[in-house]
C-alpha cells in the first residue's frame, strides 16, 4: 500500500492535493494499491471526497480510522430525529430552527445547505442565555463531535463519536500560564479495548501512521507537507519506507543549491535526512541540485507531479477560432508569492497596446492578498478588463477558451497549472524560475519564458504574442504535442526505481528477521 500523507482535503484544493489525486489516479490505473492519509477532523469530509471524485477507498483519515466509519452509509438526519419532547416550541428561522422551553431559549438546530434538511449542529444554552454545548453531525448524519464551552465562550473540552453514540476520542483545551488557550491532552477511548493518552498532535499522527503500517505490512510512506508531518512519519515505531517529496524549492534561494539557507517547510526533514529510504524531486534540475549538496544518500528520484491523463491527450481540440481573442488567464492561489502584482502592472501595458485583451485570475485567494490585488486593478483604472474568479473545478472550460496563461512565481516545484494549460492547448508565458518552468514550456516553441521579476519583459512578451496570432495558434498545436511528455506511462515509468528500492527493503527486512 502507498500512502500519500496530508494534513487535510479541502473544498479548494492546493497544488499539492492537485498532485495526489492525479497520483492517485496514475495507481488506480495501474491497480497498484494506495490512498490520502489525512490527520485532521472533518465532519464533511466525505462530501468533499464525493464532490473531487475521490473514492472513498483511495483515502485514509485519523478519525475515520478511529471511528471505524470509513465504510459508513450516509443516512437521513433532520430535526425530527432529535426527539425533541412535546413540552419544547420549535420555532422556523429560514433553514434552522430555534427551541424555546417556555419563553426560554434552549437550543438552536443549524442545518447543511447540502443535503437540504439535513442536520448541521444544535446549540444548547444555559438559562442564562449562555452557550455550553454544541453538538456536531457529521454530513453522513451521525453526532460526530460533542464540544462544551466555558462562562466565557471557549471551547473547553471536545469529544469525537463513532456513528453507534460511542466515545472514540477525547480533548481538553487548558490556559497556558500566558493564558493562552492550547490542547492540553489527546485521548483515544476504547481502541482495541483500551485508552490511548497522546501529548500531542504530532505523537497521535505517529501512532495513525504505525496503525496503517500494521494493517498494510510492506507499506510506503510518501510525505507531501513535510513541515507538518515528517517530525510524526521520522517519530513511528514500526520500520516502513518513508519518502520526502519536496514540492517545492528545498533552499531559498535557488541560485546558491549548495550553500543557501532551507527553507524552512523543509528544514527539520532535510537536517534528519540519513533518517527517510528515499526523496521525490520533481524536476531533473532540482534532483542534480540536491545531489549535488547532499549526495546519493537517500536516493533522490525525479517524479514529476504533474500527469496528464489519457483522456486529455485523446479529446478533441477545440478550434483556435472558438478561444476568446484577447483572453489571458492566470490559473493559481492568489499568494504573495505568486506575485499576480506584477501582471497587473505588465497588463496595463498591454491594454494600451491590444484594447481587446482580457485578464482573468483563477484560484482563492491567501490571507489579503486578494483585497490587495483588487485594489491595485482599482487604482490602475483596469476594473473594466481584469476580472477576480474563484477556485473552480471547472478547468477544462477555462483552459478551453484562453488564448494566453501567464505564471509569475518567484519559486515553483513543478508548476502544475502550467502543464495543465499546456495539456489544453495554451500557450504560456512563465518566469524563467526554479523549479518547473523551463522543464515544462519550451521556450520559443509552445510558449515563452522571460527574466524573473522582469515586469517589461512581461509585458512585451504578452503584446508580442497577442499581436501575432499565427504564432499564437502555432505555439498551441505544439503545446499539444509537448504535453505528452507527461502521459501516465511516461510518469508510471519514472516511479519503478522507486517501487523497486522500497520492494527491496522489505525483502532485506523479511530476510534479516
Amino acid at each position: 500500500m502507498y500512502y500519500f500523507v496530508n494534513t487535510s482535503i479541502n473544498p479548494k484544493k492546493s497544488g499539492i492535493e492537485h498532485a495526489e489525486m492525479k497520483r492517485l489516479a496514475l495507481f488506480n490505473q495501474h491497480q497498484v494499491p494506495a490512498k490520502m492519509a489525512t490527520r485532521f477532523f472533518s465532519l464533511s469530509l466525505h462530501q468533499t471526497l464525493a464532490d473531487a471524485g475521490i473514492a472513498e477507498s483511495n483515502q485514509v483519515n485519523l478519525f475515520d480510522f478511529i471511528q471505524q466509519s470509513e465504510t459508513f452509509k450516509p443516512v437521513q438526519f433532520t430535526i425530527d430525529d432529535l426527539h425533541l419532547g412535546a413540552n419544547l416550541r420549535v420555532e422556523s428561522e429560514g433553514a434552522n430552527y430555534v427551541v424555546y422551553q417556555h419563553d426560554q431559549l434552549v437550543m438552536r438546530v443549524n442545518t447543511f445547505k447540502r443535503p437540504a434538511h439535513q442536520v448541521n449542529n444544535v446549540q444548547y444554552y444555559d438559562q442564562n442565555g449562555k452557550l455550553v454545548k454544541t453538538d456536531w453531525y457529521d454530513t453522513r448524519g451521525f453526532k460526530g463531535l460533542e464540544q462544551f464551552y466555558t462562562f466565557d465562550g471557549k471551547v473547553t473540552s471536545e469529544q469525537v463519536f463513532d456513528p453507534s453514540g460511542n466515545v472514540v476520542y477525547q480533548t481538553f483545551h487548558m490556559p497556558d500560564r500566558q493564558g493562552k488557550v492550547q490542547n492540553s491532552l489527546y485521548r483515544f477511548i476504547q481502541y482495541q479495548g483500551q485508552d490511548w493518552s497522546f501529548s500531542g498532535e504530532t505523537a497521535m499522527t505517529s501512532f495513525f501512521l504505525d496503525e496503517l503500517n500494521r494493517r498494510t505490512p510492506g507499506a510506503v510512506f510518501v510525505i507531501d507537507r513535510t513541515y507538518e508531518l515528517a517530525y510524526a512519519a521520522l517519530h513511528m515505531r514500526t520500520k516502513a519506507f518513508k519518502v520526502m517529496h519536496l514540492h517545492s524549492n528545498h533552499v531559498n534561494d535557488p541560485a546558491k543549491p549548495k550553500t543557501a539557507e532551507l527553507n524552512f517547510n523543509y528544514a527539520y526533514a532535510l537536517n534528519n535526512l540519513q533518517q527517510w529510504n528515499g526523496v521525490i524531486a520533481s524536476t531533473a534540475q532540482q534532483t542534480a541540485d540536491f545531489v549535488e549538496r547532499y549526495g546519493q544518500t537517500p536516493a533522490t528520484y525525479t517524479i514529476p507531479v504533474g500527469i496528464v491523463p489519457d483522456d486529455v491527450i485523446n479529446a478533441k481540440h477545440p478550434a483556435w477560432r472558438t478561444r476568446t481573442p484577447g483572453n489571458i488567464i492566470f490559473v493559481a492561489r492568489l499568494a504573495e508569492e505568486k506575485q499576480q502584482d506584477q501582471v497587473i502592472r505588465a497588463f496595463k501595458h498591454v491594454k494600451a497596446s491590444v484594447p481587446h485583451a482580457t485578464l482573468n485570475f483563477w484560484g482563492y485567494a491567501n490571507g489579503d492578498t486578494g483585497k490587495k490585488l483588487r485594489q491595485l486593478v482599482k487604482d490602475l483604472q483596469l476594473t473594466d478588463a481584469v476580472t477576480f474568479n474563484d477556485y473552480t473545478t471547472d478547468l477544462t472550460s477555462v483552459y478551453n477558451h484562453a488564448q494566453l496563461a501567464m505564471l509569475t512565481s518567484r519559486a515553483e516545484g513543478f508548476a502544475l497549472a502550467l502543464l495543465e494549460g499546456q495539456a489544453h492547448g495554451v500557450p504560456q508565458i512563465a518566469y524563467d524560475v526554479k523549479y518547473g518552468p523551463r522543464d515544462i514550456i519550451r521556450d520559443g516553441q509552445d510558449g515563452l519564458l522571460v527574466p524573473v521579476n522582469d515586469e517589461q519583459a512581461l509585458a512585451d512578451a504578452m503584446i508580442k504574442l497577442l499581436q501575432d496570432p499565427k504564432q499564437l495558434q502555432a505555439f498551441s498545436e505544439q503545446a499539444y504535442v509537448d504535453a505528452k511528455r507527461y502521459s501516465t506511462d511516461a510518469v508510471w515509468t519514472r516511479w519503478q526505481p522507486l517501487m523497486s528500492a522500497a520492494q527491496k527493503f522489505y525483502q532485506t527486512e523479511s530476510e534479516e528477521a
